[in-house]
């Protein structure tokens, strides 16, 4: 079946890859055609028998890129009895799709280090208690995701500035002074 399932690059001198496996989730990339619908199903028919494992379909789901008609999804949704995806679900706790505003895609860090401190603010903590929160969970949050993505110098310095105000008030209408810049504050503590 070499040859027959045309792939997916990242740009034009880029590999084609058809397949990437991780744990026991299998995703599949090929053209949206009948024969390399046909194809798949093949494999996959293949697999099962070689494997003695049921392959659940129902557990399954399907993406197109956005030149794909209406007509030829349907069609292909139906011969392999899947669901379509929704544009920006997340998988392994991250973005699916990155698309050009990553702005966008990964805002919902702020949203969730604002909400952290937030829950955190009616209560009256001490500088070292501060110190445990920023440092254990509003920065450990965006860490997984920068393992895998770079994220825009805009969404971080909106993040540093988040801790940097939750560090500085004291009650939540209280006027917030920054008695040190931030560079200063975040230094190691030898230094």
């Amino acid at each position: 079946m070499e040859g027959h399932i045309h792939g997916v690059s990242i740009c034009r001198i880029a590999p084609k890859i058809s397949h990437l496996l991780f744990a026991n989730d299998s995703l599949l990339f090929c053209q949206a055609s009948e024969k390399e619908t046909q194809e798949i199903l093949e494999i996959l028919k293949l697999y099962a028998e070689a494997s003695s494992q049921c392959i659940n379909m129902e557990k399954s789901s399907i993406y197109f890129s956005s030149n794909t008609s209406s007509h030829k999804r349907e069609l292909i949704k139906a011969m392999l009895g899947v669901s379509e995806v929704e544009r920006f679900e997340a998988y392994l706790g991250l973005p699916t799709l990155v698309g050009r505003s990553k702005y966008h895609t990964f805002s919902f860090l702020k949203d969730r280090v604002w909400k952290k401190l937030q829950g955190w603010k009616g209560k009256i903590l001490s500088k070292a208690g501060k110190k445990v929160l920023i440092k254990a969970v509003a920065q450990s949050i965006p860490t997984y995701i920068m393992s895998v993505f770079q994220l825009l110098v805009k969404l971080c310095e909106e993040l540093q500035s988040m801790c940097a105000r939750f560090w500085w008030a004291q009650v939540e209408n209280e006027r917030k002074i920054h008695w040190l810049s931030w560079d200063k504050l975040t230094r190691p503590k030898r230094e």
